[in-house]
């Protein structure tokens, strides 16, 4: 059975040091009920996200979304793990301004960026005051939140995409991508989130591409693989009913549509996963 993690009760953002000798924060895979950033302060090391691996080394950070399968396989010697919920943030547009663009439309690529050793120091002596206020008697939690999200909008500097403002385009492909998440079991045509969006379905691909290098449909289809796999790795529901769970009704057509992504059955997967 997949581990779901989550804060404690009552906590809603936690920082930790980890260095070689702690140990990982899970021996399994798992998946996140929050947002998590692993920061690569020293040494080298592998992960994977949502089955998918990633080398870790310096100066590196990682960005994991809540519902993402998470994997350690090796820490680097040091590593910064910042956690938190997203009440964490008042709902103000600039606030979630970054969780979008460092969570949402970066994880579809490449989940992580590199920062160069200015970014690195100024964020270290940002994070800094952050872990000295939570040393005090009574933490000042709008003091930590409004750290945090400086230190994620600084972060936003890193993306190769212009990120300094949220223009419409950018609530559309944001808006889609979530749109996505919720519908796309049922909904798997670019019609529908077209619609929702009150935009031609040609204007919605020409953003998808531009932002993603990828149509609305390759991006419901990613969606699905990815739930497949989480399904056929932890659970032990047959392939039949993982098919009509996630909306297809021919089992023999999954299959196909499965191999041609993922280059392997969903059988082959699963075995393959289970013998890793």
């Amino acid at each position: 059975m997949l581990e779901i993690k989550k804060l404690p009760d009552g906590v809603s953002f936690d920082l930790e040091f980890i260095d070689i000798d702690s140990i990982p924060e899970s021996l399994q895979p798992h998946r996140h009920e929050y947002f998590e950033i692993f920061w690569v302060l020293k040494g080298t090391g592998s992960h994977s996200i949502d089955f998918i691996k990633h080398d870790m080394s310096l100066n590196q950070m990682f960005f994991i979304t809540p519902g993402q399968v998470h994997d350690v396989h090796e820490l680097p010697a040091n590593i910064y793990a910042i956690s938190f919920n997203a009440e964490f943030f008042t709902s103000h547009l600039q606030n979630q301004l970054p969780i979008d663009k460092l969570f949402l439309q970066n994880r579809s690529d490449k989940p992580c960026i590199d920062l160069d050793e200015c970014g690195n120091n100024h964020l270290k002596n940002l994070i800094k005051v952050v872990e000295e206020e939570l040393t005090v008697e009574a933490p000042d939690k709008d003091l930590i939140s409004t750290l945090l999200v400086s230190f994620l909008r600084y972060l936003m500097r890193y993306l190769e995409s212009d990120v300094q403002s949220y223009s419409d385009k950018d609530l559309r492909v944001v808006k889609v991508l979530k749109l996505i998440d919720e519908h796309f079991i049922d909904k798997k045509n670019v019609d529908f989130y077209s619609d929702k969006l009150a935009i031609s379905s040609k204007r919605l691909n020409e953003l998808t591409k531009n932002q993603f290098d990828k149509t609305v449909k390759q991006l419901v289809h990613d969606k699905v693989i990815v739930e497949a796999r989480r399904l056929l790795a932890f659970t032990d529901k047959t392939v039949k009913t993982i098919s009509y769970e996630l909306g297809y009704q021919d089992e023999s057509y999954f299959c196909r549509f499965f191999k041609r992504l993922s280059g392997v059955s969903p059988q082959k997967f699963r075995e393959k996963w289970f013998n890793y």
